[in-house]
């Protein structure tokens, strides 16, 4: 399965969905509702739901998708390119649980390293991804209680909390830089190095436009309570049943 996961809360669909559609007609865009039909407790619901930042909705969203499925999680920004390159990147979970992708341009010494979570695959029902996700319920829940004990901005970092720094302290050794996968990782585990944005099959960063000044994870975390305030969940009242 190709998919991506979407939220917003005026544009209906990502602008890349045509695209992919267009060249895959099987391609999913999957919304919170189907998110939350998956979740497995009516706790972890309510963790989900009390999320401010559509990016860390996505970063737990996209594993709790991979899976329930499998197959290819491309972000909402990322469009297709030949897909003869994409069928190739597909084989290697033939061989691999998990896929990860990292950036090649980015690294130019023998110390950097490059992950991301912009693109992520995986077999269906991955104990692997099992581990990540238990690691950033973890995460959330105390971040959360933190939140609501001071009731007011606590200090946080979306890349360790939810994002690609999960998967790095769960799956890599650093020890020493850069990292490098812990030895009974690397037969489960396929470190793919994007030679450029459209190497692969798809295109990264493709479909950028409908990001607005200010409003990237990045920005917004420095700034914003991550959870939304207990009183406040009643407008998410209607997403919280997994019905």
């Amino acid at each position: 399965m190709l998919f991506t996961y979407w939220t917003h809360p005026a544009i209906l669909e990502p602008p890349s969905a045509k695209a992919w559609t267009d060249l895959y007609p099987d391609f999913r865009v999957f919304s919170d509702q189907d998110v939350l039909k998956i979740i497995e407790t009516e706790e972890e619901r309510r963790l989900y739901n009390s999320i401010r930042l559509p990016a860390a909705k996505s970063d737990l969203a996209r594993l709790l998708l991979l899976r329930q499925y499998g197959g290819l999680y491309v972000d909402a920004h990322t469009g297709p390119a030949k897909a003869e390159r994409l069928a190739a990147t597909l084989e290697y979970l033939s061989a691999y649980e998990v896929l990860l992708f990292g950036k090649k341009w980015q690294v130019k010494l023998p110390t950097d390293f490059n992950l991301m979570n912009t693109v992520i695959g995986s077999r269906k029902s991955s104990a692997l991804l099992g581990v990540i996700i238990n690691k950033i319920y973890f995460n959330l829940y105390r971040q959360r209680a933190q939140e609501y004990e001071r009731k007011s901005y606590v200090s946080y970092g979306l890349h360790s909390l939810t994002g690609t720094g999960v998967f790095v302290q769960a799956f890599f050794d650093t020890s020493s830089p850069p990292p490098r996968l812990k030895s009974e990782h690397r037969d489960q585990i396929g470190i793919v190095m994007l030679e450029n944005n459209s190497s692969h099959g798809f295109n990264i960063y493709q479909y950028y436009g409908y990001r607005e000044p200010g409003q990237h994870w990045s920005e917004r975390q420095k700034s914003e309570r991550l959870f939304m305030a207990p009183g406040d969940l009643s407008s998410t009242s209607s997403l919280v049943s997994a019905s």
